[in-house]
């Protein structure tokens, strides 16, 4: 930004020539000014004109949505005036990526508050506010184009409003059911962006994911309990952490994997599916093809690509599906070869369609008759394989011991890898039923060994150090040792690790 002047200073002046909130549009049109506004600011050539812009959208915010966060959700409406006061400091430093991480912030939002006020009027039987906040939504997810039941609920409900006390609550569970795709879709798109070295789109994609996850996060509440949400919560909050820590993109993208597994094992938990290796399988492949449905509409017309970003997320949502296809054929064959086979031969069929950039139907006609092959193998799988959690104590115990010994041979890099496999490798699939009993606990040992412990062994700590820590950490783990009786064993936890392979 070329000019210097006080946020203050501009803000006052703003507070009195931004445009004022256009009469008569939607809460979608006014989602969208928001938006529109804050990019704006954030393409801006002058400090003066990012301001301007900005206020236009706090006022948008103010006189739109302010009030309905406040009904619904007051957490919202503070995440939103941080998140702008924020992104002023931003522009005045010139720091217009992390401007725009906080739009996301704002822009999600939003949605939480949109849906929530849904929720609302449907209990009070207000068909006539059931239909604005829907709107927006409509006009972010594009809804009345898409393959939704909802679509025609919405005409029904707009022809006679009586309607919504049967229509409202199946149209906000299939929203819902976007929130849940987009909750483990944004980890997988940073992967990908990550992987393609564009750590700044990597971020982006961070920031949506938390912020689509807190829309799903009651639901998850509801149905779980508030530990195993709130654990949710913090995975999706570490996704962040990660993709912003400076690390090396390699490590990065690691790291990412196993948190995409263990927020994945959550989601299926919550749909109380089967959470074999077979059943996780053909979970992921039916979100992913449900997907790939979805963006490939948006991103190919007439044989030309038009939304290249969606373009790019059909092939990484294609790409895996295909890959946990491949990965768990052969049992698959052992359920139903017929729909082994058809389901394989459409995945080659669809791969075809979307390489040469073919009609947008006969995608969607393919993921129709692919998620039914899915659908009969789900019906003839079926258990959940257990391991005692008590092997994953065990080695990361060994693999804490040699690498203390490691570090004391000035083998650096390889004590790091040791720590980070205990951590990666074991710990992460014990946190979970261990923070549903010990919560300080499990954040006491994540912390002292992800943070604490790496970083030592990275910045050449002393061997002295080193050795405290981690003899603190086993300290730790012996009274993990007494507690697992309490949860037993762990159901299909290790299988989480199949569902890096869709990754």
């Amino acid at each position: 930004m070329s000019q210097k002047i006080t946020i203050f200073a501009l803000m006052s002046i703003l507070m009195v020539t931004s445009i004022p909130v256009s009469f008569g549009a939607t809460a979608g049109e006014e989602w969208n000014a928001i938006k529109s506004e804050l990019s704006a600011a954030e393409k801006a050539t002058n400090l003066k004109d990012a301001m301007g812009h900005l206020q236009t959208a706090k006022t948008i915010y103010q006189n739109v949505f302010e009030n309905a966060a406040l009904a619904v959700d007051p957490e919202s409406d503070a995440l939103i005036d941080n998140a702008f006061a924020h992104t002023a400091e931003m522009l005045e430093a010139g720091n217009v990526e992390q401007a725009a991480l906080n739009r996301q912030i704002i822009d999600k939002t939003i949605y939480k508050i949109a849906f929530m006020k849904m929720e609302e009027a449907t209990e009070n039987d207000d068909a006539s506010d059931f239909l604005y906040w829907y709107d927006v939504l409509e006009k972010k997810f594009k809804i009345s184009s898409g393959d939704y039941e909802s679509k025609v609920l919405i005409s029904q409900i707009k022809e006679d409003p009586s309607t919504l006390s049967e229509n409202g609550p199946v149209i906000t569970n299939e929203i819902l059911q976007i929130f849940k795709l987009k909750t483990f879709e944004e980890i997988e798109e940073a992967i990908a962006a990550l992987e393609d070295d564009d750590l700044k789109g990597a971020k982006k994609f961070a920031y949506e994911g938390l912020y689509y996850y807190r829309t799903f996060h009651p639901a998850v509440e509801e149905k779980l309990g508030t530990e195993d949400a709130n654990h949710l919560m913090h995975e999706m909050e570490e996704v962040i952490e990660v993709t912003v820590s400076g690390k090396p993109i390699p490590e990065i993208i690691e790291e990412l994997k196993h948190i995409s597994a263990e927020v994945e094992l959550l989601i299926r938990q919550y749909e109380g599916g089967d959470t074999s290796e077979t059943g996780l399988a053909l979970s992921g492949i039916k979100d992913r093809l449900n997907l790939v449905n979805i963006e490939y509409v948006d991103a190919v017309k007439d044989g030309k690509i038009i939304n290249q970003g969606e373009y790019d997320e059909t092939v990484v949502f294609l790409g895996k599906a295909i890959e946990l296809f491949t990965d768990n054929k052969v049992t698959f064959m052992e359920l139903s070869s017929s729909d082994t086979t058809a389901l394989e031969t459409n995945f080659e069929k669809l791969n075809n369609i979307v390489t040469n950039l073919g009609d947008p139907s006969e995608v969607s006609i393919l993921v129709g008759k692919s998620l039914n092959n899915v659908i009969s193998l789900q019906e003839y799988a079926g258990g959940a394989v257990e391991i005692d959690a008590l092997q994953y104590v065990d080695e990361i115990e060994r693999l804490l011991k040699q690498a203390k010994q490691e570090y004391r041979n000035g083998n650096t890099q390889t004590a790091f890898n040791l720590v980070s496999e205990a951590y990666l490798d074991n710990y992460e699939f014990i946190e979970g039923p261990l923070g549903e009993i010990d919560h300080e606990l499990m954040i006491k040992i994540e912390t002292d060994m992800r943070e604490d412990l790496r970083n030592m062994i990275q910045s050449n700590a002393p061997v002295s150090q080193v050795d405290a820590q981690i003899d603190m950490i086993l300290t730790d783990m012996s009274q993990v040792r007494k507690v697992i009786p309490e949860f037993g064993t762990i159901a299909a936890l290790i299988l989480a690790v199949a569902i890096i392979s869709i990754v």
